[in-house]
């Protein structure tokens, strides 16, 4: 069987919102954190927490008038109905908050796709984040992609992952098929990764109907390794 997973902020989201949001309501203090970041000074939860107790006050009616303004890819609808047809189980993996990634899915009618992000919650006017898919060893990440991908697959599962940034690093060494964009090209390329570039789903969608109409679709035998060291390890 055929997995795709798909990342949310710049790739189902064309835009990053949970980006977009710390900088607008944290300041400076996201523009700091975020190139500790990017550096690997911090962790992704470490960031997100940081960011959320430098917001001196956001209601939950503040934070979804902001998120309003994003939309999903507009042919990502038409990727999810063209992998529905050909029975290709589809799942979105944010490292950002559920709460915007719920809301932008919703609002192009796609609440029903299966997603998995970190918590957000509102307690008064202040924003609280909690990561209930994070892995015991590994704290890079918030939300766990890879665990997401190895939890849901077989061994004989043919894995395709769709992504752009930071959060992609980790998932894109466990799959067969790689879609990269900005970011992602370049740690691909640095880790010899194969991956095709893509702008939009559209493009995910023609290349992956390519690969659809070959006899044979193979594994990729470093991502399928992988995937067994895991496995085995545990």
């Amino acid at each position: 069987m055929i997995r795709v997973f798909c990342d949310f902020d710049g790739t189902v989201c064309l835009q990053d919102v949970g980006e977009k949001f710390f900088r607008s309501f944290a300041g400076e203090k996201a523009d700091a954190s975020i190139r500790h970041l990017l550096s690997g000074e911090i962790t992704m939860q470490q960031w997100l927490t940081e960011l959320c107790e430098a917001i001196p006050s956001v209601s939950q009616n503040e934070f979804m008038s902001f998120v309003d303004q994003f939309t999903a890819d507009p042919h990502f609808p038409r990727f999810i109905s063209f992998c529905k047809e050909r029975d290709i189980p589809l799942t979105v993996l944010s490292d950002g908050l559920d709460a915007y990634v719920e809301h932008v899915l919703s609002k192009a009618g796609l609440r029903y796709v299966p997603f998995f992000a970190n918590h957000a919650e509102f307690i008064g006017e202040k924003l609280k984040v909690s990561f209930p898919h994070t892995d015991a060893e590994c704290n890079l990440c918030g939300n766990c992609k890879r665990n997401h991908i190895l939890n849901s697959s077989a061994d004989e599962d043919v894995i395709v992952y769709v992504g752009d940034g930071y959060s992609d690093r980790c998932p894109v060494r466990y799959a067969d098929f790689v879609f990269a964009k900005r970011q992602l090209i370049n740690y691909c390329q640095q880790q010899n990764i194969t991956f095709f570039e893509f702008h939009d789903f559209s493009d995910v969608q023609v290349k992956l109907e390519e690969i659809l109409q070959r006899k044979r679709i193979r594994c990729r035998q470093e991502a399928a390794m992988a995937r067994r060291e895991v496995f085995v390890q545990g």
